[in-house]
Parts: structure tokens; sequence; C-alpha cells
């Protein structure tokens, strides 16, 4: 068997080990994509509500109020940027490419309050982890 037929089986069998994770990382990345978009919506609509119903009311109250919808629409739109990272790495973990980028996602996807962590992102971000740290997989990515 030459170099580069032992760098093609190699290089398949890096792919196959990597498919199942990589797709679960894709659904962690829909899936809180889902959640953040729906939090956009949320709070945006809570809060062109909550401006329209205070607007004959005292300032104070619902300038504080304005505020906490810009604030909790700041942090749905973080969660959409990073379940957009964490899609993105995916398909590029699926395809051997980029290899520390799999990695960072794979532990975005783990954390509390960025993704669906505790029913989604923390199994899948622990199996990719796993994968990836494997030698011959580490060894297959460009």
């Amino acid at each position: 068997m030459t170099n580069n037929e032992a760098n093609a089986q190699s290089a398949a069998t890096a792919r196959q080990q990597v498919s199942g994770p990589s797709l679960g990382l894709l659904i962690t990345g829909v899936v809180g994509g889902a959640f953040a978009l729906l939090a956009v919506m949320g709070a945006g609509l809570g809060s062109v509500a909550r401006f329209a119903n205070r607007w004959a009311d005292d300032m104070p109250d619902w300038y504080g109020e304005m505020f906490e919808g810009v604030f909790a629409m700041g942090g749905a739109f973080v969660g959409l940027l990073v379940a957009a990272f964490i899609i993105f790495a995916a398909l590029k973990m699926k395809d051997l490419k980029q290899w520390s980028l799999a990695v960072a996602a794979s532990v975005l996807a783990m954390l509390p309050c960025i993704s669906p962590c505790c029913v989604i992102g923390l199994p899948i971000g622990i199996w990719c982890l796993v994968i990836l740290m494997r030698p011959e997989v580490k060894d297959a990515f460009t």
C-alpha cells in the first residue's frame, strides 16, 4: 500500500468517525438558532407592546422596560451568532477542515445559556470532543 493510499484510507476512517458527531453538532446549532430566533421575535414584540402600552405613563417606567427589551434582544442576537458559528463549524468538521474551529464549536455547544446545553449541547459537545481528540482524526484534518 502506498503512502497516498494509506492517507486516503485514514481520511475515510476519520470522516466516518466524525460524521455522527458533526451531524449532532449541526442539529445543536439549528435548535439553538431556532430558540434564539424565537427569543429575538419575543423580545422585539414584547418591547413594542410594552412601549405602546406605556406611552402615556410616566417616563421612568417605560424607559426601564425599553432597556430590558433591548438587552433581551441583544442576548438573543448573540445566541443567533453563536448558533451560526456552531452550524458553520459542524459543516467544516464534516469535511475534515479546521480542527480548532470544530473544537471551539464543541465547547460552545456545551456552555449554558448559549446553546440548548443540558438537553442537546452537553452530550453532543462531549461526543465531538472525544472524537476530535483522537490522534488519527486530528491528523486527518486539513
